[in-house]
């Protein structure tokens, strides 16, 4: 039996987000500098997301809060991994990330989800 093409799957999810999606930025903030005076930069990487609705069925006795978004983020031109102290903009407004969990079968990593919140 022949592997399964988890590439050709990257491939395919990072096609529909873009055809479906929208574009976006993951904001990285570094320190840089003494402790007691640290000196904040943020960059820019550019991302390809599609943007949606929590279910109310998720909401009830969960973390999720209502206004949470569910994120699908394509991995195809992002050069950095999401960490939860990145900051998403979606629309020019910025979104923190509350859950990063990404569908990696057989360690390729297809998509991120994310949870966010404004």
């Amino acid at each position: 039996m022949a592997a399964f093409d988890y590439d050709r799957a990257r491939a395919t999810a990072a096609r529909l987000i873009a055809k479906f999606g929208q574009k976006g930025s993951l904001r990285r903030t570094t320190n840089a500098g003494p402790d007691y005076d640290p000196v904040q930069t943020s960059e820019d990487f550019d991302c390809s997301l599609v943007d949606l609705d929590q279910s109310q069925a998720h909401v009830a006795d969960t973390l999720i809060q209502r206004g949470d978004r569910m994120v699908y983020l394509s991995t195809e031109g992002l050069s950095i991994t999401p960490m939860l102290s990145d900051r998403l903009l979606i629309g020019g407004v910025e979104h923190a990330i509350v859950d990063i969990q990404p569908l990696s079968p057989g360690g390729t990593v297809v998509f991120w989800q994310l949870q966010v919140r404004r």
